[in-house]
């Protein structure tokens, strides 16, 4: 007989309602609320029949233990049998990852077997310290909600995205641990090559390997960026479809995987996989891109125009059949830009803290104007127009020190508004000094900061030799970094 606590039951918004609430299989939302772009919850107390149960720790890790052996005997039975990769869970757990407290997370890692406990420790310090969690969201007000996905995903889909979560958690350790975490690294990217999506739980999962797996390449590597976002894009991009979009808690890992590929692809001259369209994206706060969850459209529409402005200039011609007018285009998508304003709600004082609305607003500023300064640059090649364009680095610069200056840190996801205004800086010296200091990432990673210095020098090489340069033939310039 199934227990009560293993039977789904109707999430808090249909039982308001009184609304038939209906849970397709492997599904973390229900039909209606996935329908209407609501978050689905259940947080209303069980009521169940006869003896009170156990705490809720104890039970969840019961069911979880509990499924963890039944798939580790299943997946014994087929060891010699298994050609592909399959997108099976590893756990019959019905926790939710809202479910997913984070003392209650950590206390859930040491059920994953096979694992020895320096991994466990790194896993640990990986998912729940605060100054690796800082890395990758805006403010403490997102740490809870982020460990949750991660331990969740870890709990639920470990066979699709444990190796990705070991690569990064070694890639931090020492130097016999970051040899390890290549090994690991090469596991996961089969994975992901070769992962089968069959339902919503497997598109959430392909995201955190993904996502995982980038910053792993962050921490480790750099060239491989492009390859890894454009991999895991183009696997959700078929089930990214008009009523299909994935769930508001998952979205700050997407942003945070196409804000990465939009950033190289424009710097690459390269046309972005996936174009976001999200029911909240106007109005979304998110914990990697703040209130810059709108804009992304703008910036992908931007990544086109560079390309297809590539394509004229290879060619010679003015107009080229089968283009449209593009400076017709450039400017539409400027005022676009220009105008863009996220919908700031009234809550977003009294939600957040006030160092996370100062990022929220510098990120807001700085990635307009670096949107602007590339639109500029693709008018007006490089040594042209150079006030207006030193003027638009100052303010990105100087937007950014401020910041740091009020709360302490870089903002995240500044790494395109950066590299663009250091373009626009002479001297080396100077330019070596923002990149290093005011890098979110290359605080953590000197690999990923001596990569931005080196093709912002091989540009700067360029205009020296003086070659002819705008900002469609940057991608050119930077080919041996992709």
């Amino acid at each position: 007989m199934i227990h009560v606590s293993l039977v789904p039951r109707s999430c808090d918004r249909c039982y308001t309602s009184k609304e038939r609430c209906i849970w397709a299989p492997g599904s973390l939302t229900c039909e209606r609320c996935a329908r209407v772009g609501h978050a689905c919850r259940s947080k209303r107390p069980i009521k169940r029949v006869g003896r009170p149960p156990g705490g809720y720790l104890s039970s969840s890790m019961k069911r979880t233990r509990l499924g963890t052996q039944k798939s580790d005997m299943s997946a014994k039975r087929n060891k010699n049998t298994a050609t592909t990769v399959t997108t099976t869970t590893t756990t019959t757990t019905t926790l939710a990852p809202a479910m997913v407290e984070g003392s209650i997370g950590q206390t859930l890692l040491s059920t994953i077997e096979g694992l020895g406990q320096p991994e466990l420790d790194l896993l640990n310090r990986t998912i729940h310290q605060d100054d690796f969690t800082e890395q990758f969201v805006i403010g403490p007000s997102f740490y809870h909600g982020h460990r949750q996905k991660l331990v969740f995903h870890l709990l639920s889909s470990r066979r699709i995205v444990l190796d990705a979560y070991l690569a990064f958690a070694l890639s931090c350790g020492d130097q016999a641990q970051v040899n390890t975490s290549y090994k690991k690294a090469a596991s996961a990217l089969f994975t992901l090559r070769s992962i089968q999506i069959k339902d919503h739980l497997d598109i959430t999962s392909c995201l955190m390997l993904g996502w995982q797996l980038l910053h792993f390449v962050f921490q480790l590597g750099g060239r491989e960026i492009l390859q890894v976002c454009s991999q895991t894009l183009s696997l959700l991009k078929p089930h990214y479809a008009a009523g299909k979009h994935f769930e508001t808690s998952h979205l700050s890992f997407l942003t945070s995987i196409i804000l990465t590929e939009t950033a190289e692809c424009l710097m690459m001259t390269k046309l972005p996989t996936l174009k976001l369209h999200h029911a909240e994206a106007s109005s979304h706060i998110d914990g990697c891109v703040g209130l810059c969850t709108g804009l992304l459209l703008h910036l992908y529409d931007l990544a086109a125009i560079n390309v297809d402005m590539q394509n004229r200039s290879r060619q010679g011609q003015c107009k080229t059949k089968g283009l449209p007018d593009l400076p017709t285009k450039l400017e539409d998508v400027r005022l676009k830009i220009r105008d863009w304003k996220p919908q700031l709600q009234t809550k977003i004082f009294a939600k957040f803290t006030a160092l996370e609305v100062a990022h929220m607003l510098c990120q807001h500023q700085i990635m307009q104007t670096a949107a602007l300064l590339i639109i500029h640059r693709l008018q007006h090649r490089f040594g042209k127009e150079d006030g207006t364009a030193s003027a638009l680095a100052a303010t990105i610069l100087s937007q950014i020190d401020l910041t740091v200056h009020v709360t302490g840190k870089s903002p995240l996801c500044v790494d395109l508004p950066l590299i663009v205004a250091c373009l626009e800086v002479e001297d080396d010296s100077a330019r070596e000094q923002r990149l290093r200091s005011l890098s979110a990432i290359g605080r953590h990673s000197a690999v990923f900061c001596d990569r931005i210095k080196s093709m912002v020098m091989q540009v700067w090489t360029a205009r020296r030799q003086g070659r002819i340069v705008f900002w469609h033939d940057i991608g050119h310039l930077l080919s041996r970094f992709s």
